[in-house]
C-alpha cells in the first residue's frame, strides 16, 4: 500500500488529505494560512501523519517553480521565493512534490474525476481568483513552470484593479470576489430588495449568493449569470488557443453548477471562433469538488515516489 499526504494551500483555505492507493481515507480543512504559510502547512500535515506515509504532495495557489518546488509568488497567498519542497522534506524526512494548485486539481480530475479517459483538457478553477491548468496529450503541461495563469489575462483595458496589481484581469469579473462585489453593489442600491431579504444578515459572499441563486432567487440568479457570461467570454479565448476536447470548471465559487455554467456555455457558443463550423467543447463541472487540489497533490506524491523506486 502507498500512503501519501496531499495539501492544498489556497487563498482562503488549507485542505489536507491522506490517500491510500488512490482512495481518500482522511481529510482536514483549516482556515487560510495567512502569513504563516509553512507553519500552518506543517501543522495540517501532522494531523494526518502516520509512519507509513512515504511522500508528501503540495499544491499552492500562485507561481510555483516545478520540479524545484519553490513558491515564487501569488496574489492571494503570503510570501515569495519559499523553498517549500525542501522545507517539507527536511521537516518530515520523506520526498515532497510541490506544484501549482490548479495543476494538482487537473491531475485529480484526469485520474479520478470528470476528465478520466481524456487527453486534451483545460481546467478552470473559480475561487478567490481564477486558476487554470492545461492537460496536453494526457499530461499536465507547465510551460517553463507557470502555464495556466489565465486568470490574469487582460479581459478589459483599464478595468477593475486586480489583486495581482494589474487592471482588467479576467478574474476581476469572473471569480468569487467579483460575484460578491456585484452583490454588495446591488444591495447598496436596493437595500430593501428581495436579495437583501433572502440573505438577511448573511454576508454577501460568492457562496451565499450562489446558494440563493440555486434556491431560486431571481436577483441572485441574475448576478451569477453576469459572472457566468464573463466566464464564457474568457473561455472563448482559451478555446481559440488550445482547442481542448473538454473544459472542466471547479473551485470554491459556491456550488459551481448550471446557474453559472449555463450562461457561460451560451456566451461561449455565440462567441467561439468559427462557431458555425466547429462544435463547442463540453464545459462540465469538476467531479471532485474543493478536495481536488489536495487529492491531486497526494496523487503527484504517489506518482513521484513510484517513479523514484522504479529507477
Amino acid at each position: 500500500m502507498v500512503a501519501t499526504v496531499g495539501i492544498d494551500l489556497g487563498g482562503s483555505k488549507l485542505l489536507v488529505v491522506r490517500v491510500d492507493d488512490g482512495d481518500v481515507v482522511e481529510r482536514e480543512l483549516f482556515a487560510s494560512a495567512g502569513e504563516d504559510l509553512l507553519v500552518t502547512a506543517k501543522a495540517a500535515i501532522r494531523e494526518l501523519w502516520t509512519d507509513d506515509v512515504v511522500a508528501i504532495g503540495a499544491g499552492i495557489a500562485g507561481l510555483v517553480r516545478y520540479p524545484d518546488g519553490v513558491f515564487v509568488w501569488g496574489p492571494h497567498v503570503a510570501g515569495s521565493n519559499i523553498p517549500v519542497r525542501q522545507i517539507l522534506e527536511d521537516e518530515f524526512g520523506v520526498p515532497a512534490f510541490v506544484d501549482n494548485d490548479a495543476n494538482m486539481a487537473a491531475l485529480a480530475e484526469l485520474h479520478l474525476g470528470a476528465a478520466v479517459g481524456r487527453q486534451d483538457v483545460l481546467l478552470v478553477t473559480l475561487g478567490t481568483g481564477i486558476g487554470g491548468a492545461v492537460v496536453a496529450n494526457g499530461d499536465v503541461y507547465r510551460g517553463s513552470s507557470f502555464a495556466g495563469e489565465w486568470g490574469h489575462m487582460l479581459y478589459q483595458a483599464n478595468g477593475l484593479q486586480c489583486d495581482c496589481g494589474k487592471r482588467g484581469c479576467w478574474e476581476t469579473v469572473a471569480s468569487g470576489p467579483a460575484l460578491a462585489r456585484l452583490g454588495r453593489e446591488f444591495n447598496a442600491l436596493n437595500p430593501d430588495g428581495q436579495l437583501a431579504k433572502t440573505l438577511r444578515d448573511a454576508n454577501f459572499s460568492a457562496e451565499t449568493i450562489t446558494s440563493a441563486a440555486d434556491a431560486g432567487d431571481e436577483t441572485a440568479r441574475g448576478l451569477v449569470s453576469q459572472v457566468g457570461a464573463a466566464l464564457g467570454q474568457g473561455l472563448c479565448s482559451l478555446i481559440a488557443i488550445f482547442d481542448p476536447e473538454l473544459i472542466v470548471v471547479g473551485g470554491g465559487l459556491g456550488s459551481v453548477g448550471e446557474s453559472l455554467l449555463g450562461p457561460a456555455r451560451r456566451i461561449a457558443a455565440d462567441a467561439i471562433h468559427g462557431g458555425s463550423h466547429r462544435p463547442l467543447p463540453p464545459i462540465v463541472v469538476a467531479e471532485l469538488g474543493p478536495e481536488s487540489g489536495a487529492i491531486g497533490a497526494a496523487l503527484l506524491a504517489a506518482q513521484g515516489i513510484q517513479a523514484q523506486l522504479a529507477r
